[in-house]
């Protein structure tokens, strides 16, 4: 077991750097005892030539303190960006609250993907006036291909396949597809795309959108039930 190097033993031993480094490490007070020592030593330097141990060190903090810097900034620009998003997102949810007409489901939409810069499509399989039909064959083949066993697909699309969901996806974009579901059935797909190819990653957080396509479902539920009472 190693219990240290004290300074008799380090002056009766070989000096090597693997000395003199375990004795710096098992005694981290030696320059406070010796602060002359800290002020003569210098580092050679490629850039600025001879550098003490002093300005090594204060650089360093200085360094340690932009990365934190950074880092701050960082998470105060997530910060912004999720309360942008969730407010967004509750923006429509209050707008979806107040309209009882199916046909206005797109145009909430659009003022949503408006605010995020982001293409939105809502495709049902069943006969809802108002809102675009899809053939629910075609998008349980896209889930096949592409969802693998997930709730979510989020990522690229072949052209053939954002062809599907929306009639004019964006060139080498990403996508993300929800499933609009609610008690037990399925009632088509709601999808965003992005021009940027790498914005939908799979490790994104789907809260917002699985919660809007739970509250699509629970109203084309009503007006599937509403259509099929008139």
């Amino acid at each position: 077991m190693n219990h240290g190097i004290d300074a008799t033993t380090l002056e009766t031993m070989p000096l090597s750097e693997d000395a003199v480094a375990e004795y710096l490490t098992d005694n981290p007070d030696f320059f406070l005892r010796r602060r002359d020592l800290l002020a003569r030593l210098t580092i050679p330097h490629a850039e600025q030539g001879a550098v003490s141990l002093v300005e090594i060190q204060l650089k360093r903090l200085r360094e340690r303190v932009a990365e934190l810097e950074e880092d701050i900034t960082q998470l105060m620009s997530l910060g912004a960006k999720n309360d942008r998003l969730f407010r967004a997102f509750a923006e429509t949810h209050q707008a979806l609250l107040r309209t009882n007409q199916p046909h206005d489901v797109q145009k909430i939409l659009q003022t949503l993907s408006a605010q995020l810069q982001l293409n939105v499509s809502v495709c049902i399989y069943h006969d809802i006036a108002g809102m675009t039909a899809i053939p629910r064959q075609a998008v349980d083949q896209l889930k096949n291909h592409h969802f693998a066993g997930r709730r979510c697909y989020l990522g690229r699309l072949r052209r053939v396949d954002a062809e599907v969901v929306m009639a004019q996806p964006p060139e080498l974009g990403s996508f993300a597809l929800v499933p609009i579901k609610g008690e037990g059935k399925e009632w088509g797909l709601l999808s965003f795309a992005s021009a940027d190819g790498g914005h939908f990653q799979p490790d994104m957080d789907t809260l917002f959108l699985e919660q809007l396509a739970s509250h699509l479902a629970i109203l084309c539920s009503q007006w599937a039930q509403k259509g099929e009472s008139q």
